[in-house]
């Protein structure tokens, strides 16, 4: 009894510390919080204060908080008996990954937050401040913090987009963060040819208002798959199809607080007609392109200065033998800070490689006999709501 008493004396005397496990705990990794946030009530108060949650996340954004960044891979089966599943790796882990055998050491098993039939196909749409947002079944979009486990279904569009005569050419979609008004923001855009017309449609969902917003009658746009987010805008790689000339590229970024399109400057002048962009912090792409019968090559593209297309430089490359099956299709994940690339099979998902660009050599990650549709994402730990945009309930 009297060391009980003891105790409870002693976390009230550390709580009543004016500002001092404030301080302490905003530099802690979100795992750690997590965990402490049982030790006594105070500290679970205090975690779950909206000023700890800035403090915390603008520490982490300068530094001062140990900032870890993941891989989200989530997989579905070709074979509609077999359940999806959510991997998580722990980016600075794979850095010392020997090979395969370790990859455990930097694996764990995510638990999809809202209930799907088995079946349901899983996309991810993006990340952004730890925020996840992911399309089931082309219909039902999901915000999900994998960190906290806390998750938002959200409502459905009111507006119709599809009616007599309309046929839908192209899909995309993107997810970022508007700075301007403090809100997330998710874009849902179709591409349609009605009575010999064309336009874009864009529907936009704000988690400040729990609400879509549909702009339409927008000029037609050739824009595929999910955007990459970068310096307040979403952008997507389009290829523009001319009478008797060669395609060209360009990229079209949507900027969440003024929710329209503006073009940017073209891709690299060697970039190629197969191209895709980065997921991640970085603002880059890679292509690859056949250089005879034989051998594609793989090169990745960074833009050093945002809207300046002098800045893009090749900072990797990779040929691949056309006849090597297990590199027919492949993703670039990531680049780690030692200057790794994280690469995946996306045909059929069953290699996962770390490959070094400046020795040229391969490090296994993961390894699976059987057949997925894989989907990955780099996503920081914080304490984010997908419901509120603030601090988690937790």
């Amino acid at each position: 009894m009297a060391d009980g008493g003891f105790h409870k004396r002693a976390l009230t005397s550390v709580t009543d510390l004016d500002g001092v496990p404030d301080e302490i705990l905003a530099r802690l990794p979100v795992k750690t919080l997590m965990r402490f946030r049982c030790v006594c009530k105070p500290w679970r108060a205090l975690i779950s204060q909206s000023h700890f949650v800035t403090k915390h996340f603008n520490y982490a954004s300068k530094g001062f908080t140990e900032n870890t960044s993941s891989l989200l891979i989530s997989m579905s089966p070709v074979r509609y008996c077999e359940a999806s599943m959510d991997l998580s790796l722990d980016c600075e882990a794979l850095k010392d990954l020997n090979d395969d055998g370790d990859a455990h050491l930097a694996i764990r098993k995510l638990e999809f937050p809202v209930m799907f039939p088995n079946s349901s196909r899983r996309k991810i749409v993006g990340s952004c401040n730890g925020l996840i947002c992911v399309e089931i079944d082309e219909k039902d979009m999901v915000l999900w913090n994998p960190c906290t486990g806390q998750s938002n279904l959200l409502p459905k569009p009111t507006s119709k987009l599809c009616g007599v005569g309309y046929d839908l050419t192209m899909k995309f979609s993107g997810f970022g963060y508007d700075s301007t008004n403090d809100d997330y923001k998710v874009v849902r855009g179709y591409s349609f040819r009605v009575a010999g017309s064309k336009e874009t449609v864009v529907q936009v969902f704000s988690l400040k208002s729990g609400s879509w917003r549909t702009h339409e009658g927008l000029s037609y746009l050739r824009l595929v798959g999910p955007g990459c987010f970068s310096n307040g805008a979403l952008h997507w790689a389009e290829t523009i199809f001319n009478d008797f000339r060669p395609p060209a590229l360009r990229t079209i970024s949507f900027d969440l607080a003024e929710e329209k399109f503006q073009e940017m400057l073209p891709l690299p002048s060697q970039a190629g007609n197969r191209y895709s962009f980065i997921p991640g912090d970085c603002f880059g792409v890679y292509t690859y392109d056949y250089l005879h019968n034989e051998i594609f090559r793989f090169r990745i593209w960074i833009m050093k200065e945002y809207r300046v297309q002098e800045s893009w430089t090749e900072v990797g490359s990779l040929d691949i033998l056309r006849e090597d099956s297990g590199f027919s299709l492949v993703m670039l994940l990531c680049i780690l800070e030692n200057g790794e690339g994280l690469i995946v099979q996306t045909c059929d998902f069953q290699s996962l490689v770390l490959y070094s660009f400046k020795e040229q050599t391969f490090r296994n990650v993961v390894r699976t006999h059987n057949e997925w549709k894989s989907d990955a994402v780099i996503y920081k730990e914080t304490l984010v709501s997908p419901v509120t945009s603030g601090i988690a309930v937790i």
